[in-house]
């Protein structure tokens, strides 16, 4: 198994609080976005699909915040990686923000993994006009995309020798779902996407992000987080910690 992450663009000049509690609500900072491709005996897997920047479907606060070079398409960066597109086994939603499902339908061949409460909870709001991103979500309907909704009784499943599925449940969004990689170098992995933003929300002092359907559960998803990572000895991967990103390994190199 080869673990690649693949940087897909740098958000620039982002309302810190909306991510992580600060005393300056005027406080800016930037944060990656970025993806990770498994490349296992038994198939490949993409965890998230990254932003797209189409102007017909995109809201235009992410198009202001989101800067990306035509190598930071995900589909760029898996052939980087050396992985055609038809050949994405899996792709792990970790939920459905437009920052991490952008690219889905760029891999015809692939399951799409996703929580069926966070399945039924968007497009819930996306019928009723509650959800910012409706376009997205309409165009996804009309793709015949091949989705499988995650149990969410279910808290673990392996899905490949080494790669287990997390269920993280309610908090940021309605369901998250993150992967447990099991490596024989470089040890395991928990890649938990927006479940925490960045090691700055787990402190010390535990700062909440402002994003967050669920304040309650973010908070027993978290503790849930940690507690798993010392149990497993696993280097823990934020979603948008800039700090840790720039010390991490980007495909072409690789974990393994």
């Amino acid at each position: 198994m080869k673990v690649y992450v693949l940087k897909n663009g740098m958000n620039i000049n982002s309302i810190k609080n909306e991510l992580i509690a600060c005393d300056d609500p005027d406080e800016r900072f930037n944060f990656p976005s970025w993806t990770v491709l498994i490349k296992h005996p038994d198939g490949n897997i993409l965890f998230d699909a990254a932003c797209h920047l189409n102007p017909e479907r995109q809201a235009p606060f992410i198009m202001e915040n989101l800067r990306m070079e035509p190598e930071d398409d995900p589909v760029y960066r898996v052939r980087e990686a050396g992985v055609e597109p038809q050949d994405i086994k899996y792709i792990l939603l970790s939920h459905m923000h437009p920052d991490h499902f952008g690219y889905i339908d760029k891999f015809p061949n692939a399951e799409i993994i996703v929580s069926d409460n966070e399945f039924t909870g968007i497009l819930k709001d996306a019928a009723m006009g509650r959800f910012p991103f409706v376009k997205d979500v309409a165009y996804f309907m009309q793709q015949g995309l091949k989705w499988s909704l995650f149990d969410d009784s279910v808290k673990f499943k392996a899905l490949m020798p080494g790669v287990t599925i997390v269920n993280f449940g309610r908090g940021h969004s309605y369901g998250m779902l993150g992967l447990l990689l099991e490596l024989q170098n470089d040890g395991n992995k928990l890649l938990i996407s927006d479940v925490i933003y960045s090691s700055e929300n787990v402190g010390p002092p535990l700062r909440r992000p402002g994003i967050c359907r669920d304040p309650d559960n973010w908070l027993r998803a978290l503790e849930y987080t940690l507690a798993l990572a010392k149990e497993r000895g696993a280097e823990i991967w934020y979603g948008h910690d800039l700090a840790q990103f720039e010390t991490l390994r980007r495909s072409p190199e690789y974990y393994s």
